[in-house]
């Protein structure tokens, strides 16, 4: 039998090279989100393995939309989160930055909610906390559906979490808090599935060659990062927990794979056994 991977977030910047991993790897791959569409590409290769993936829409907040994808799923991904509770922050990551640097920066993230009003999900709380708690929950129900035999084969299911290496400068407290507090939770359903945290730093795509801002912040922190490698030698360890290595999401895609299918493997992956792969 194929084993079905399920992937919340699954056509988001990480979430499609988890998907496009898992079709390589022989899963059968859903992927969920709002949408439920495909992500734009004009890569051959995305284009082929795109095919392969079920790209269904659901409200993660509304485990009615989406139970009975979980019913024969073996592994499920959380990939879904934000670094600010604001929305603008994703678009200004698409766009190209102008000549006035500082302006650029300062309109990383500025400007106020827009989904405030409309929306109480846009929080720390709910969108990197309580939406994994949720479908931890409702994978767990499916399981209790199931034979009491079926039932504890914990090591042959998993939840993936797309947790982080650490808070970032300038970054409220409340994102590594939240996303802190919800692989606590995670841990807790060991009794049901193989939980796997994964722990990157920043991200970047290696087939995206578009200038943008997550390029501009990629280069940033990898020249901060070979600064404090080759000029201060790592020997201040406040710097060493400031800035760190930025991991590929084709690095982290390969890492959740290798986790998943690893029986005897549960618990929290750290960006360095991330960057190892």
């Amino acid at each position: 039998m194929i084993p079905k991977l399920i992937v919340f977030g699954g056509n988001g910047f990480l979430g499609k090279r988890i998907c496009q991993e898992a079709v390589t790897a022989g899963y059968q791959v859903v992927s969920v989100s709002r949408s439920g569409k495909a992500p734009q590409s004009n890569e051959l290769n995305d284009k082929q393995w795109m095919r392969e993936v079920q790209w269904a829409a659901a409200d993660i907040f509304k485990p009615d939309s989406y139970h009975e994808l979980l019913k024969d799923a073996s592994n499920v991904v959380h990939s879904l989160g934000i670094l600010l509770e604001n929305e603008n922050y994703k678009q200004t990551l698409s766009k190209t930055p102008t000549n006035d640097s500082k302006s650029y920066l300062l309109s990383f993230g500025a400007g106020p909610n827009p989904l405030k009003k409309s929306s109480p999900y846009f929080t720390y709380e709910m969108m990197n906390k309580q939406s994994a708690i949720i479908l931890a929950d409702t994978f767990k129900q499916e399981i209790l559906k199931k034979s009491k035999k079926e039932q504890t084969k914990a090591n042959e299911r998993s939840f993936t979490y797309i947790s982080a290496d650490k808070g970032f400068p300038m970054i409220p407290s409340g994102y590594i808090n939240s996303k802190r507090e919800a692989e606590i939770e995670l841990e807790k359903m060991q009794k049901y599935f193989r939980p796997v945290i994964m722990r990157p730093g920043f991200m970047f795509d290696e087939r995206r060659n578009a200038i943008g801002p997550r390029s501009f912040i990629h280069t940033a922190l990898e020249l901060l990062y070979c600064g404090n490698k080759f000029l201060l030698q790592n020997k201040l360890q406040f710097m060493n927990d400031l800035i760190r290595p930025t991991v590929s999401t084709q690095q982290v895609s390969k890492s959740v794979l290798t986790k998943i299918k690893n029986p005897d493997f549960k618990g929290v992956v750290t960006l360095e056994e991330i960057l190892k792969t």
